[in-house]
Parts: C-alpha cells; sequence; structure tokens
C-alpha cells in the first residue's frame, strides 16, 4: 500500500459545508427513515443497507463525520464496520442502533468508541439529538487534540530555539517527530537535493535505513509531499524489520531541505489530526535545521577568517623581522655612496634610497599593526601641541607635495590648547593621511589641513563616523577634529566602508599606478582607536575627498 499525504487531509472548516454521514442497516425502510430525516435536519447522508457497500465507500477515501450503523447485520456485525470505520478515520463518531439491547453488546460497543447506543425502536427526534450530540462530542475531541497539538508544538517549539546546534537539533527534531507519530523508529536526513540526502540522527541508534528507506525519503523530497507505505521493508532494528513507512518532508522558506522517515513494523493508521501536526512540525524543524546550517556554516567562515588573520599576522611579524636588517644595510651602503659620487651615478643613488625609503615604510606600518595587534603598542600620553605637530608634518613631506606642484594649507583655531594624547601616534596619523592626499591628488591641486573644536553630540549626528562610546566624562569634554581635504580623485560610493580594512586598496590590483599595499589606512583606524578616537571619510568621486579623526581634548 502507497499513499500520497497532502494537505487535503485537513478536515472543512465548519460552516462551509455540512457534516457527512453514512447510515447502514440491513432494513431498508429503516434506512430510508432515518436519511429523510437527518436530510431534513441538514446533514449529508449516505445511506445503503450492505456493510460491504459502506466499506468499500471508506476504502475509497470518502470522508465521513459519523457512521450510524446497526449491531446485527446478516453480512457483518455492525460492531465490526465500526472497528473498521475506526481505522480508516480514527476520529469518526460511531452510533449503533439495535433491538437487542444488553450488556455485552453496550460494552463492546464502547470498546470500539461508540458514542451513543440507540434502542429500536426510537424517537426520531431522540435520533436527531444522538446525531447532534454525537457530532458536538467529536468536535470538543477535534478541539481538544488540535490545543494539545499547539501545546506540543510550542514545548518543541522552545527547545528547538534553545540551540543553534546543529547536532543537538536533528535529535530534538526526530524525538518529537516520533514522540507525535507513535512510531517506533525515526532517521532524519538532511540535503538540498534528493540525491544529496545524507542521514544526520537515527531513533534509536540500532535502528538501520535500508535503500527503500532512502529511495521512498528521496520520492518525498521530490514530490514535497508526506508519503506513507507499506509495501517493502524500510527500515531494520535487531530482529526486526519495518514494513511500515511514514516520510515528511522538512521545509524553510518554500524549500525542502531534509526528510524524516518514520518506521514500524507492522500497518499504522494515519490520524489526521496526527498528520496536520507532524506537517506544522516539519515546517518548524525545517526553519531550525536551516537557520543551524546557516550558522555552522558562518561559525566555520568566521574560524578560517581568524585562522587566515593569525597566519597573516605570524606572516607580518617575520617578514618585517626579516626585512629590517637587509633593509638598513642598503640604506646606509647607498646612502655613503651616494653622497661620495657625482653626476648620473648620485642621481640613480637618489633612486634607489627612495625606493627604499618606501619599502621601509611599508615594514614600519607592518610592525606597527603587529605592535597594536599584540598589544605591545600601548599609548604614550602627554601634552601635545597638535598644531606644531601638524606643521612638522606638512614640512617632512613639502617637498613631495611640491614636485607635484601642489599647495598645502593649514588652517587651526585662535586658540587650541595642548591635550593629553600620544605624539608619535598623532605623527604617524598624520603622515599617512597627507601622503595618501599627495598620492592621489593631481598636479597642481590642493590640500587643505583643518582643525576645529566640536562638542561630542555634533560627532553623533555625522553619518559617516562611527563614533566610539567613550565615559560620560569624555562626552563631556570638547573633541578636536583635524579635516585632510583633498582635491583628488574622490572614492566610488561601494568602496569607502572598506577602504579602513588592512590589504584593501581602490583599484583593480596591487601593482596600479599608484602603488602601496593597502596598510595605511588601516593602521590610520587602529592608531586612532588606541587613542579613543573615531576616524571617517567623506568623498565625491571626481571631486576629492575629506579624510577626519577625532580625539578628545583632555588637559588632565
Amino acid at each position: 500500500m502507497s499513499q500520497a499525504i497532502g494537505t487535503a487531509v485537513s478536515k472543512t472548516p465548519a460552516g462551509t459545508s455540512p457534516p457527512r454521514l453514512l447510515i447502514v442497516d440491513d432494513e431498508q425502510h429503516m434506512c430510508d427513515v432515518c436519511s429523510r430525516t437527518l436530510q431534513r435536519a441538514g446533514y449529508d447522508v449516505l445511506a445503503t443497507n450492505d456493510p460491504l457497500v459502506a466499506i468499500e465507500a471508506l476504502n475509497n477515501g470518502q470522508h465521513f463525520d459519523l457512521l450510524l450503523t446497526d449491531i446485527k447485520m446478516p453480512a457483518m456485525s455492525g460492531l465490526d464496520l465500526a472497528r473498521i470505520a475506526r481505522e480508516k478515520d480514527p476520529e469518526i463518531a460511531i452510533i449503533i442502533m439495535t433491538g437487542y439491547a444488553s450488556l455485552e453488546n453496550l460494552h463492546q460497543s464502547v470498546r470500539r468508541g461508540v458514542a451513543d447506543f440507540l434502542a429500536k425502536p426510537f424517537e426520531l427526534e431522540q435520533l436527531r439529538l444522538a446525531v447532534d450530540q454525537a457530532l458536538h462530542k467529536r468536535a470538543m475531541q477535534q478541539d481538544n487534540l488540535r490545543l494539545r497539538t499547539l501545546e506540543q508544538l510550542l514545548a518543541v517549539s522552545e527547545a528547538l530555539s534553545a540551540t543553534l546546534e546543529l547536532s543537538e537539533l536533528v535529535h530534538i527534531v526526530l524525538d518529537a517527530m516520533i514522540e507525535r507519530s507513535g512510531f517506533q523508529t525515526g532517521f532524519l536526513l538532511l540535503g538540498d537535493e534528493p540525491a544529496m540526502l545524507h542521514l544526520a540522527a537515527t531513533t534509536p541508534e540500532t535502528a538501520r535505513l535500508t535503500d527503500e528507506g532512502r529511495a521512498l525519503a528521496e520520492r518525498a523530497f521530490t514530490l514535497q509531499q508526506t508519503r506513507y507505505e507499506e509495501t517493502a521493508c524500510y527500515g531494520t532494528q535487531p530482529d526486526q524489520t519495518l514494513h511500515a513507512a511514514l516520510a515528511v518532508p522538512l521545509r524553510a522558506h518554500g524549500r525542502v531541505n531534509g526528510v524524516v522517515v518514520l518506521c514500524n513494523q507492522h500497518s499504522t493508521t494515519l490520524r489526521p489530526g496526527i498528520q496536520q501536526g507532524l506537517m506544522l512540525l516539519a515546517n518548524q524543524a525545517g526553519a531550525a535545521l536551516r537557520n543551524a546550517t546557516l550558522y555552522r556554516q558562518l561559525d566555520e567562515a568566521y574560524q578560517r577568517r581568524q585562522e587566515l588573520d593569525h597566519l597573516k599576522s605570524e606572516f607580518i611579524a617575520i617578514a618585517s623581522h626579516e626585512l629590517r636588517t637587509p633593509l638598513s644595510i642598503v640604506l646606509g651602503y647607498t646612502m655613503m655612496v651616494r653622497d661620495q659620487v657625482e653626476g648620473s651615478q648620485r642621481d640613480y643613488l637618489q633612486r634607489v634610497m627612495e625606493s627604499a625609503q618606501r619599502i621601509k615604510e611599508i615594514v614600519d606600518d607592518m610592525v606597527n599593526l603587529h605592535y597594536i595587534d599584540t598589544g605591545e603598542s600601548q599609548p604614550q600620553l602627554t601634552l601635545v601641541d597638535l598644531g606644531e605637530t601638524i606643521y612638522q608634518t606638512v614640512q617632512n613631506l613639502r617637498s613631495a607635495a611640491e614636485l607635484a606642484g601642489q599647495t598645502i594649507t593649514v588652517n587651526l583655531p585662535d586658540a587650541l590648547p595642548p591635550f593629553l594624547t600620544d605624539r608619535e601616534k598623532v605623527m604617524l596619523v598624520l603622515n599617512h593621511l597627507l601622503s595618501n592626499a599627495i598620492k592621489f591628488t593631481p598636479q597642481h591641486g590642493r590640500i587643505t589641513i583643518t582643525v576645529s573644536i566640536r562638542q561630542y553630540h555634533e560627532l553623533e549626528s555625522l553619518r559617516e563616523v562611527s563614533v566610539i562610546t567613550p565615559s560620560a566624562s569624555l562626552r563631556a569634554l570638547p573633541w578636536v577634529v583635524t579635516d585632510v581635504r583633498d582635491t583628488g580623485i574622490g572614492i566610488p560610493m561601494h568602496e569607502r566602508t572598506r577602504i579602513f580594512e588592512r590589504f584593501y586598496q581602490v583599484g583593480d590590483s596591487l601593482t596600479r599606478e599608484r602603488g602601496g599595499v593597502g596598510l595605511g589606512l588601516a593602521l590610520v583606524r587602529e592608531l586612532i582607536a588606541s587613542l579613543g578616537g573615531a576616524v571617517w571619510v567623506v568623498s565625491r568621486e571626481g571631486e576629492g575627498s575629506t579624510f577626519s579623526f577625532a580625539l578628545p581634548l583632555r588637559r588632565t
């Protein structure tokens, strides 16, 4: 036996169609009387005097809300018919009619789950009342079942929300499905394609999924339908073969991402209410398992990134150490030979000196970043005259600016008192920002350095800056803001959020025209962060950029 089970198993909502009744009595006259009476009461009735016709209707999948049957019939006992009807639909209401009322018949009727017992002859009003009461009782039982289902789903949902560990979730899901369904064995398979399904959990651990069980899971995945089959061996346990199986697809965001295969040793009655609960649970489980899978992938990517960051830091430390000594020798001997020659040879050696100096600056950046990462570079706070520090930095780079025909202007406020900060770090930040401005500003461009004093709340209002959250005492202080503005090429919008990342460059490759390895702005960010400040950029492509950093104006 094989059948697909979809959402059609749910009952029609009350009020959209009348309850459907099946009446079976070997006396045609009794069938006609009961049928006309209940039809006038608004019910949809199928009546027959042959129990086999009733069984055929049940086997054909016709749905009935209530069975009204005589207990004594030549072809079959009404109690046997009630048992068959109950196997087909455990929620069907049953009323037994008989002219042979006895304690034994009553006892057997109760065992068959009979809702009422009508002794012939009975009044028609008594019949209508018994049917109304039986259907009302059935509706209450269905409501209670739905309530219990919701309670169970809530408990399972809380358990699913309590963890993102995939290894825990698969067992929570599988145990909940087994408990909800009443099946004895379960297998949970995960995958994005039928052929890629892999076994993620088994309960109990001694059970084994057969090839037929896996094929059933693939069919349920492909059809995206819950399927029940009992035509093969779908799983095994020690000394047992499991010949009944229910495959329930797991869904997340409209896509199937796994299948739960539930197995029993013998045929199992599929209760519609249980099926609905399993489908709801499958949707919850599918979403939880997808989230756990994404979390695991994210965690693995994060761990990999940490490993790469560690390797990169190790490379920086080793490379900078190994480069410094030979670089010092190159610079020393080149300078000594340059001072002893004239003409074109001196020019050649000067170019060697400039290139070696660029290498030295890159190595220094790598060393400084390594010291920051290892915590070896702690701020040395002293009272610093920012104006004097800016003028010294400009003086150091003036020759490079003049060579490009650029003008550098410094605007300082009338009163800029010294404040506590690390002078070397601030000078290094200024050097990088001014060097970048010179590098990316065309011939005869303008570079302007402006210092202003602002309040903390003014910085918070700037969209471009991610301001650190200082202590209340620092928030109450004025903040010194330094802007380095150029009339250069500007920065594309999509690049601005990444220019402060290590080794990131605005360009297609490390060998572009202006050179560099993408460490300068990363170092600027780290240095300003170590001083408790903030750094940001405002730029428009083709019109230039303004790099700014802010530091608290601490006097003590």
